[in-house]
């Protein structure tokens, strides 16, 4: 079988597909999967070995009218990319239901599934099958339960597999790259200027090695990622807020702590992979999610896992 995938641009809501694919691969021996995206976004997808292609998606052109000259040679490029793929896709699946995706899938000649919206019922039209799935379930398993239901196989664990068991992407095979004990994002982090300084005060205290993944306006989240993937998948632990970063740290199965928006941990918050040693820990509530209580809860693992690793030699 091959199937074909739409990927929204923005990783944070991308990467779990990841658990979707080793699903599939395993539920269905031979599986073949393309995926549909931005050219950053494919980059880091591809990560998952039941990739065997893509296809390079221009939301900009697709936004643009049909008989608008770069959305009509968009859309014409759409058509022949998909037409030259090999197999042809038995299936196409959109998680997602952006104004973009949905414009990629209305090109698609094939079985064309999506999410059924509730509140917009006529947008289903975009879809040959849509799948009413309860807005109460966590994003993650939502886009594990469309597969499941698109591709007829049975989910028999909840705990996601994200197929991924080192750092793959080329991209970020990274110069100057070194082993940190503790890597902070501070990209989504709820703390203002303030805390944050408390934060970095305390750690500065410490004989620890840091690195901070700092704000980097000139790039988009999935350029971002690509720019830091090595300096994650190598760091011992990892502070983030609730953005890409989190996602690629629970797919690798590194520990850290993800500070999510108040009251959302168990709804959106991050799930590590189910082979992880140890987890990342979402935290959404006072006064655990506090710079104070943060830093020493973090100095107390790395100095466990110091003295494990000392006792191990």
């Amino acid at each position: 079988m091959h199937i074909l995938v739409c990927l929204d641009s923005d990783p944070l809501r991308s990467l779990p597909v990841w658990a979707a694919f080793t699903d599939a691969q395993d539920a269905i021996p031979g599986l073949k999967i393309t995926i549909a995206g931005t050219p950053e976004i494919t980059q880091c997808i591809r990560a998952h070995p039941a990739v065997t292609g893509n296809v390079v998606m221009d939301e900009k052109g697709l936004t643009l009218p049909r008989w608008h000259p770069s959305g009509w040679s968009v859309r014409r490029g759409v058509k022949l990319a998909c037409a030259d793929l090999i197999p042809t896709p038995d299936v196409m699946i959109d998680p997602f239901g952006t104004v973009q995706t949905r414009a990629f899938t209305r090109l698609v000649n094939c079985r064309r599934v999506g999410i059924a919206d509730l509140s917009q019922p006529r947008r289903d039209n975009d879809y040959s099958s849509v799948f009413p799935l309860p807005p109460e379930l966590h994003p993650l398993q939502a886009i594990r339960v469309l597969f499941a239901a698109a591709l007829n196989y049975s989910l028999h664990d909840l705990a996601p597999n994200y197929g991924l068991l080192t750092s793959p992407v080329e991209a970020n095979q990274a110069e100057g790259n070194t082993e940190a004990d503790l890597t902070v994002d501070v990209r989504s982090l709820p703390w203002d200027s303030e805390l944050f300084q408390q934060f970095r005060d305390r750690i500065d205290e410490t004989p620890l090695r840091v690195i901070y993944l700092e704000e980097e306006h000139a790039f988009n989240s999935a350029q971002r990622l690509l720019k830091n993937w090595s300096k994650i998948a190598t760091a011992h632990y990892i502070l983030t807020g609730l953005n890409a970063s989190a996602w690629l740290a629970a797919a690798l199965g590194r520990p850290g702590l993800c500070l999510c928006p108040a009251d959302s941990a168990s709804s959106i918050g991050v799930i590590s992979t189910r082979w992880a040693t140890q987890q990342m820990i979402n935290l959404d509530h006072p006064p655990f999610n506090q710079p104070n209580i943060v830093v020493e809860s973090i100095i107390q693992v790395l100095e466990r896992q110091a003295k494990a690793v000392a006792d191990e030699k």
